[in-house]
């Protein structure tokens, strides 16, 4: 029988509140639980999270500076901090901090997702490569890092690994257009254009407005011969592409 007298049967945690996206009332809630001593590193680092979500990220970093001064063996605090600065897009600190938190736990897959997507921003692909192989090692039904990964591979040339690397990822995410956009960019560039072409398609269906897909369409297009139905997926490319890019681009 719920004792309706106890307000901790009545109000919701403040992870119950962030997980529901209430953040200002899971932020209130986060500072009354802290105030009653229990646990307070592990609750800093749920309260830093909350922050991060609502784009408070300097509020976030001193969360997490306040939860590893508590447990300098908080991995979650670690990995956070990390994650804030992956944000901040201050990518060396970022690295010095998830590096920290896979001292403590190595299979600390998001801290190897992120890790990858850190040094992918600073051009390394083949370290970026690595760090989501090593996600995926300990998880390997995880479609962002399968996803991640084929970006980094094709950004080096290596398409057929691309594209083993999307198909991946399609068997658990068929539903995503920049999926098949850049499965399509990955088979053109090795000559596999009706491929291709039918990759640009699934992304459309998707997404009538996928940037890549229509932009590359045209192009094998026109290079068919095809040149009505080419100028078409052109001009609504650019029509759409006003203030836009369409470079591929890690998750």
């Amino acid at each position: 029988m719920t004792d309706k007298g106890n307000p901790e049967h009545n109000n919701p945690s403040a992870s119950d509140l962030a997980s529901k996206g209430r953040y200002h009332e899971a932020l209130i809630s986060f500072d009354l639980e802290i105030g009653r001593g229990v646990n307070p590193s592990s609750l800093l680092v749920g309260k830093a999270l909350t922050l991060d979500r609502i784009g408070f990220f300097s509020d976030s970093l001193e969360c997490c500076k306040r939860a590893i001064k508590l447990d300098p063996r908080n991995i979650d605090a670690w990995f956070i901090r990390g994650l804030t600065f992956y944000y901040l897009s201050q990518t060396d600190t970022a690295l010095e901090c998830l590096d920290h938190a896979l001292a403590l736990d190595p299979d600390h897959v998001e801290a190897w997702f992120i890790r990858g997507n850190c040094l992918y921003q600073r051009e390394n692909l083949e370290e970026a490569i690595r760090s989501y192989e090593r996600a995926l090692d300990i998880i390997p039904g995880y479609p962002k890092a399968w996803y991640n990964r084929g970006v980094s591979l094709a950004d080096q040339g290596r398409f057929e690994e691309a594209i083993d690397s999307y198909d991946q990822c399609l068997a658990m995410n068929p539903g995503v257009s920049v999926i098949h956009a850049n499965r399509g960019v990955a088979l053109a560039a090795i000559g596999r254009l009706d491929e291709a072409l039918f990759a640009f398609d699934r992304a459309l269906a998707l997404d009538p407005g996928d940037l890549t897909a229509l932009n590359n369409k045209g192009i094998i297009l026109s290079r068919q011969g095809r040149d009505g139905e080419a100028m078409d997926c052109l001009e609504r490319a650019r029509k759409i592409a006003r203030g836009k890019d369409f470079l591929r681009r890690v998750w």
